[in-house]
């Protein structure tokens, strides 16, 4: 192993460690302040910054940790069954996680990490539409595909445990059934007229 190498190894073991804390006080529904990471991970803060210039940057990190926790961070779905599946592995997953999804949730500086990629996530939510209702004109597949990807959300999740009172499970088999429901109703859509 070369020094390279292994300095390399070495800072992921850190970082990991700063994510690791930064966890811990969302878990704990504390607020995540690089003085307190630093104690959490057991590292000096100026240790942090080096990895984490930013607050923002840091729960950059833990929302990629949690996507990663849940089975979230792969290719995107490009069917319908894809995308049930996922979001039906990824809402109990949110169960698992509940104190730091609720936590992230409420981060103003999480809210950049959250929308970090949204332009691929609404490439790949229409996409996912043009290939499970084609023909459909371009208004009706954004907002169809709007509506799709914004009920695999963590909010809708916790929308649905709070208001609810539905597991992770019931609450990915519900937004999987108006998945389901919501594309089929657009398959209709563009179906030729029945004589």
């Amino acid at each position: 192993m070369t020094e390279e190498t292994l300095q390399q190894a070495r800072s992921e073991v850190v970082r990991s460690r700063v994510v690791d804390g930064a966890v811990a006080l969302l878990r704990a529904g504390q607020p995540v302040t690089f003085k307190d990471v630093a104690r959490e991970a057991d590292v000096p803060e100026r240790t942090i910054y080096r990895h984490f210039p930013t607050r923002r940057d840091l729960l950059a990190a833990v929302f990629d940790w949690a996507n990663t926790q849940i089975g979230f961070d792969g290719p995107r779905p490009t069917t319908e069954a894809e995308l049930v599946a996922l979001v039906r592995r990824a809402f109990s997953g949110f169960d698992d996680l509940a104190p730091v999804v609720r936590q992230m949730l409420i981060e103003p500086d999480s809210l950049g990490a959250r929308v970090a990629d949204v332009a691929e996530r609404r490439r790949a939510a229409i996409a996912l539409v043009e290939h499970e209702a084609p023909g459909l004109d371009r208004t009706t597949t954004e907002r169809v595909a709007a509506v799709v990807q914004i009920l695999g959300l963590a909010s809708t999740w916790q929308s649905l445990t709070q208001f609810w009172d539905l597991d992770g499970h019931d609450a990915g088999d519900t937004v999987a059934l108006a998945i389901e429901l919501l594309l089929e109703a657009a398959r209709t859509r563009t179906a030729p007229p029945t004589t």
